[in-house]
């Protein structure tokens, strides 16, 4: 793939939440290669979506509208699985007056705020190279960009931590992910 001529996502970092979370934002443009980090951001780039610090000492991320008209006001939990054969994380989302639009909240944090685990819209889990194992939502919620925000929460998950790659998919053989998958129009993205 020509960097030059194809969109890519690419990064560029902010700073530092008061845990060591790096603060990114992602942009879609031309001129880069995919993944990469950039100290400027060229003006026809189009923001995929921007980290920032909560007051609680969480991570927010926002999602221009544009990239998720349909979706609801979510907020997402986080699971590490860092000790498995392969490392691994999980974003799941949930909406719901708990916590603020686009808030990223661990295990610990989720488990004090008393949410139902049949509450869950959906999840994204990946390996930490950023291969995507899975992505669900719940069929009720299906076409309302869920989905879209869950790849974009993990996505910035996966920035914030600072592991290696970015998140990626081989082409699956179920129909309605390769449509879902196809929508983002990435073809570095996505590899058969």
């Amino acid at each position: 793939m020509d960097a030059q001529s194809e969109p890519t996502i690419w990064y560029r970092e902010l700073g530092r939440t008061d845990t060591g979370l790096a603060l990114v934002e992602a942009w879609e443009g031309v001129g880069h290669p995919e993944g990469a980090y950039v100290a400027r951001v060229p003006d026809d780039a189009t923001l995929a979506w921007r980290t920032s610090a909560t007051p609680h000492g969480l991570l927010h991320v926002g999602i221009p509208f544009e990239r998720a008209p349909d979706a609801p006001p979510l907020w997402f939990l986080a699971i590490d699985e860092s000790h498995g054969r392969a490392p691994s994380a999980t974003i799941a989302a949930y909406t719901g007056d708990q916590l603020p639009d686009g808030t990223i909240v661990g295990s610990l944090g989720f488990a004090r705020l008393g949410v139902p685990a049949d509450a869950q819209l959906g999840e994204v889990r990946w390996f930490r190279d950023g291969l995507v194992h899975h992505i669900h939502v719940d069929p009720a919620f299906r076409r309302r960009d869920i989905g879209t925000s869950l790849l974009h929460a993990a996505g910035a998950w996966q920035q914030a931590n600072r592991w290696p790659g970015y998140l990626h998919a081989r082409r699956p053989r179920n129909r309605l992910v390769r449509r879902f998958l196809d929508r983002f129009d990435l073809p570095g993205r996505i590899s058969d």
